[in-house]
């Protein structure tokens, strides 16, 4: 595991540490409920996991992405380094929808319950976004994130650092 010494690839690493908790706790719920057994519409561990879900996607993911589109890969591709800009941009393409679709799913389950059909749908986009997000994750670990270690210098990490605050 890399230690990270800029303010901005620390607080991109806090994320995903963040983001792999809520995909932890998610799957940790399929396991407990399978496709066929699903959860009661007053369990607080499931409230509480959607919220959190929502929030993920709603607050996290689509400013992480967005952040890194529009302010990290540029200076990247001005690097001459742009092919993992153009890896993470698509899978940022496949997994944002997924995300959206995930969160509105567990919008629609928080307000109205889940039934067999909304939560095998649930579940079968739980599932995908669990893997894909984990070796998205773990692409930007092991290759974004000590890149813009190596990039970035001290007053450019203070700028981004506030650039990123604002847009979360």
């Amino acid at each position: 595991m890399f230690s990270f010494d800029r303010q901005i690839t620390r607080t991109l690493h806090d994320e995903h540490l963040a983001t792999i908790t809520v995909l932890e706790r998610l799957e940790a719920i399929f396991g407990k409920y399978g496709p066929k057994k699903m959860p009661a519409d007053d369990n607080a561990e499931i409230a509480r996991l959607l919220g959190d879900i929502i929030n993920l996607v709603e607050c996290d993911v689509k400013n992480h992405f967005s952040f890194e589109e529009e302010k990290l890969f540029p200076l990247l591709a001005a690097m001459g380094d742009s092919p993992i800009s153009a890896i993470l941009t698509g899978e940022h393409n496949v997994i944002l929808p997924l995300g959206n679709l995930l969160s509105e799913l567990a919008k629609t389950g928080r307000a109205d319950g889940f039934n067999d059909a909304s939560w095998v749908q649930f579940r079968q986009s739980g599932v995908e976004l669990i893997e894909r997000m984990i070796s998205h994750i773990q692409k930007e670990e092991m290759a974004l994130l000590p890149i813009l270690e190596d990039i970035i210098e001290e007053d450019e990490d203070a700028e981004l650092t506030m650039t990123y605050s604002e847009m979360r």
